[in-house]
């Protein structure tokens, strides 16, 4: 399997299963702030890690001082990225949230052209047309925009950036420097607004949290390692796997049938992943 392959099987990996912590965050944010839950995720994810990497490897466990500033670049993107997105999904379902969210992959693409100096090729620019097509047929442009659209928006803005910073900190660290970073300092960035909209949670809400925590532990680890295996231009347009699973979980939690459009969105949205992945087979397979 050559590392391209290898990188566009992690990143959809992960944003097939980063949707489960946001179908989490929505069933949490109707008995507490969505601003509470942002930073919740945060803390277990941080108490869930903490432990393991210190363990292992140590003071070594975070990045070096001269590598920071690209970590607390993205870092403070994801956590404005994500607390933006759970106070979009208080008031709009979580497969239009998503959909809305989707801007980022596209900002990324093409921002990583020009930061990045990376290639926009036929088949990369293919699928950008494809995810972003679905994304829109999705979002169902000429309705009313609703303030919670506009919220996964700016969200899907931040993303983008974050995809573009994370290429850019990869460099020099290891994926669990990178994590054990950006959940700390995460968390100390969410820590006043957590403190500010606090309400006691129950014993089955930690549980809920804790598993949030877990579960992006999990996504960014495998974005993480994408990243280094691909291009933030090949692997943007993967993100918008998450809205097959989204799609599904407000099926299944929320009792939101996914109308039409969606289906027929997120038939364009696998098209854009399928079109990398045999257009880079059919690559390695020509240099074989």
């Amino acid at each position: 399997m050559s590392s391209q392959i290898r990188g566009i099987m992690l990143m959809a990996t992960g944003s097939a299963i980063i949707p489960v912590a946001d179908g989490i965050a929505k069933v949490l944010s109707e008995n507490h702030s969505a601003l509470l839950v942002s930073s919740g995720r945060y803390f277990a994810a941080s108490i869930l890690l903490l432990p393991i990497a210190f363990l292992r490897h140590g003071r070594s466990a975070l990045p070096p001082r001269h590598r920071l500033k690209p970590h607390i670049v993205r870092t403070i993107l994801m956590v404005t990225a994500m607390t933006l997105f759970y106070l979009s999904i208080v008031t709009i379902d979580l497969a239009t949230a998503v959909a809305a969210f989707f801007i980022g992959p596209v900002v990324a693409s093409v921002t990583a052209v020009f930061l990045l100096g990376e290639k926009m090729t036929p088949s990369k620019i293919a699928a950008l047309v494809l995810g972003f097509a679905g994304a829109i047929i999705i979002a169902k442009p000429g309705t009313a925009i609703s303030p919670g659209v506009l919220l996964a928006l700016a969200s899907g803005v931040c993303y983008g950036f974050y995809l573009v910073s994370t290429r850019l900190a990869s460099g020099e660290t290891t994926p669990l420097q990178a994590l054990v970073f950006q959940n700390v300092f995460g968390t100390l960035l969410l820590l006043p607004q957590g403190i500010i909209t606090w309400s006691a949670p129950s014993g089955s809400d930690l549980l809920l949290l804790l598993a949030m925590g877990l579960i992006s532990l999990l996504c960014h680890t495998l974005t993480i390692n994408a990243f280094r295996h691909a291009d933030a231009t090949t692997l943007a347009p993967l993100s918008y796997v998450e809205l097959l699973t989204a799609a599904t979980l407000g099926y299944v939690w929320f009792g939101q049938s996914p109308e039409l459009n969606v289906w027929i969105g997120a038939a364009f949205v696998a098209s854009a992943g399928l079109v990398l992945i045999f257009t880079r087979r059919n690559a390695a397979l020509a240099k074989s």
